[in-house]
């Protein structure tokens, strides 16, 4: 015990070594005495660590292959005691013996491969992992053997859960138990409890959830803090809410944690809010965030991420930000400055390489080739007369006087709609005007369905696609920004004679996992409508093979994770995602906004490279000159004017939802766009965005 104690304490000393030297090469001069030059220094430590990263993970996996090598004779010699021990005895009823042969649960090879070898993850681990997920446990494991904290990254739907228990199956290899806590949104958590008990069984996980009485119960039976450093391996991973830590904080920040991992670590981008101030007072020898969007709005907001993980290296906003100004990217007019400043000081390429050892990203294009492919097209539909009513009411802003002359004519007083924000009032108007007329008609009910479609040139839109859908027995995913819409849409498909199951922010977590178990078992509900922001996350709708976009969030990101509902491991059909514009609106602009969020994103993430750490041959930053860089900012700015020229024909929308080429990998048999559609190249990072002017 003495001598594991003085070990545990070697490694300690060693970490906080290079957390330091890593830390002192990052602390310098201010900027004015040399910011250039500071860069470089910079990019030149990150570079070394870097490379340090890559042998060592090179080095772990070396190590398992020989561990492997050396037990392989024990495994032979025990499959030649099954065969002659099958030989002796004949066969027997039932399948474990044949289980055991081909190396299943409970097989003979579990217990040998582990003799005279050290253990790994990959022991306890019941499933097959992928390629790309081993490299992303090994990647975990070497941050942790170093003391560095990071961001797995991975897109949406790549297993960044099993990879985290990957690396804490490692920990328990190693003899290390916890305390563990694992922070994600509440729609998230029977998930990550289910996912545990999925791969990696012999680790014990708690729900710390429910009333305040509760959580004190488990604090005292399930989890107590123990005042010594050694956790018994029955100590179970926590697995809780954001708002739970904000109601429990001053109780989880009296355990010293060995891991803190907060999923969709993006929730962390405001440096300010309450949850990331309290995160921060938890004691946590390690962090890991997860997330699908690492990027979202502008460089503040990764540098919030960067200081939780690493305090001592990302340690002041404005010194980060003078570093890499990108005020004006994604703006048509700051291109040249841009462009400007990228060939005096290529800013770029050194983000790519400050961020290189602590971020891993992969896309499902880079990693996964089992994935059915994923089309995505923009329908447009265009307005109905009451819809070019309302929204000239609103360009003139008279819609307020002429609502309330409406309402006295109908004699039910003065509209009580309010009219604060006019484009909000104009995004209801293109999702539908029930939205805005409701407020002043005095009726309680909906419309009949073909009213509703009659009003609504998105709708009967819809109502078209739904039709043709079914016909072709697809399961269909709609989601949208405004719960009173679902409302709509719920009415709508009921008088359709369309099934449905539904999830928004006001479902409770047990009956959103009984409505996703009724949607992916019976074959009778046709149609899930969920919240983009509520419906985003923590869903596992692969039964469902097309995504209805039915209006488009100001984030783009939230769109990408409502598509990767269905679109992620597990899927076996192409999905197609159909995203719904009304043509020659405010809809066209919103897009174009979303689109400058993924310039960012394309410009400081994309071109980075943030692969595989043995990738980079060379070691380097990949460097972008002022052509690339145009190029990449042009994307945003493609017109096309014939899209939204008129309505999709009926034979062109049967095409377009005809997916067979898809399944014989071969290109769409018809135009990239045309009268009422627009295909999108997904080849890119901007999807639908870069075809919106």
């Amino acid at each position: 015990m003495a001598y594991e104690e003085e070990e545990r304490l070697r490694e300690q000393r060693e970490k906080e070594s290079k957390r330091r030297a890593l830390a002192d090469a990052f602390a310098g001069p201010s900027l004015e005495d040399g910011k250039f030059k500071r860069l470089d220094e910079l990019l030149q430590q990150s570079e070394m660590y870097t490379t340090f990263l890559v042998e060592n993970i090179k080095e772990y996996e070396q190590q398992r292959a020989r561990d492997s090598e050396e037990a392989q004779p024990q495994e032979d010699d025990a499959e030649e005691e099954e065969q002659d021990d099958k030989a002796d005895k004949g066969p027997r009823k039932g399948g474990k013996r044949k289980a055991a042969a081909k190396g299943g649960r409970g097989a003979k090879r579990s217990k040998t491969s582990t003799e005279g070898r050290k253990r790994d993850f990959s022991d306890l681990i019941q499933g097959k992992l992928r390629n790309y997920q081993v490299r992303g446990i090994n990647w975990l494991i070497a941050l942790y053997n170093n003391g560095v904290n990071g961001i797995l990254a991975d897109q949406m739907g790549l297993g960044k859960t099993v990879q985290t228990i990957g690396l804490l199956a490692h920990m328990r290899t190693m003899k290390v138990y916890g305390p563990f806590i694992i922070i994600a949104p509440l729609s998230t958590l029977t998930n990550w409890v289910a996912e545990f008990k999925r791969w990696c069984p012999e680790i014990p996980t708690v729900l710390y959830h429910g009333s305040k009485a509760e959580r004190a119960s488990l604090r005292r039976t399930k989890i107590p803090v123990l005042s010594n450093q050694s956790y018994p391996d029955t100590f179970p991973v926590v697995v809780t809410s954001y708002e739970i830590v904000l109601a429990d904080a001053k109780a989880l920040q009296s355990f010293h944690w060995k891991y803190v991992v907060v999923d969709e670590g993006h929730r962390l981008k405001n440096y300010n809010s309450k949850l990331l101030r309290e995160l921060r007072q938890m004691q946590s020898a390690n962090r890991l965030l997860l997330t699908g969007t690492p990027l979202q709005n502008n460089l503040s907001e990764l540098w919030s991420l960067m200081n939780f993980l690493l305090p001592d290296i990302f340690s002041n906003l404005e010194s980060f930000q003078s570093w890499f100004d990108f005020s004006q990217v994604g703006e048509a007019s700051g291109q040249e400055a841009i462009i400007a400043q990228q060939q005096q000081s290529q800013v770029v390429s050194k983000l790519h390489g400050l961020l290189k050892p602590f971020l891993l990203r992969r896309l499902k294009s880079d990693v996964e080739d089992s994935l059915p492919p994923k089309a995505e097209l923009l329908l447009w539909a265009p307005m109905s007369k009451v819809q070019h009513q309302i929204n000239s009411h609103l360009a003139e802003n008279t819609l307020h006087e002429a609502m309330e002359e409406m309402a006295k004519k109908q004699g039910g007083g003065k509209a009580t709609v309010k009219l604060n924000n006019v484009l909000m009032q104009m995004r209801k108007n293109c999702n539908h005007p029930d939205l805005i007329t409701s407020a002043t008609d005095g009726s309680v009910q909906y419309p009949d369905a073909d009213e509703l479609a009659r009003q609504c040139g998105k709708l009967q839109l819809l109502d078209r696609l739904l039709v043709q859908l079914h016909k072709g027995g697809h399961k269909v995913l709609i989601f949208s920004q405004m719960t009173k819409l679902l409302d709509l849409l719920d009415t709508f498909l009921e008088q359709r004679g369309h099934q449905a199951c539904r999830i928004d922010g006001s479902v409770s977590w047990q009956d959103r996992q009984k409505a996703m178990s009724t949607f992916n078992t019976d074959k009778d509900v046709f149609v899930f409508l969920l919240s983009t922001r509520a419906g985003g996350l923590g869903i596992n709708l692969t039964s469902a093979d097309t995504v209805i976009i039915y209006d488009s969030d100001w984030n783009p990101h939230q769109d990408m994770q409502a598509m990767d509902r269905a679109h992620r491991i597990g899927q076996t059909r192409p999905v197609l995602v159909l995203r719904l514009a009304t043509a020659r609106s405010v809809e066209g602009r919103l897009l174009k906004r979303a689109n400058s969020k993924l310039a960012l994103e394309r410009v400081v993430i994309k071109k980075g490279h943030f692969l595989d750490p043995n990738a980079e041959r060379d070691g380097k930053a990949t460097n972008m000159d002022s052509k690339e860089l145009l190029e990449l900012l042009r994307q945003d700015h493609g017109t096309k004017d014939e899209p939204q020229s008129g309505v999709l024909s009926d034979k062109m929308l049967a095409t377009v939802l005809d997916r067979r080429h898809m399944e014989k990998g071969k290109p769409a048999p018809y135009p990239d766009s045309g009268v009422g559609y627009e295909c999108i190249d997904h080849s890119g990072s901007s999807g639908v965005l870069s075809a919106v002017h």
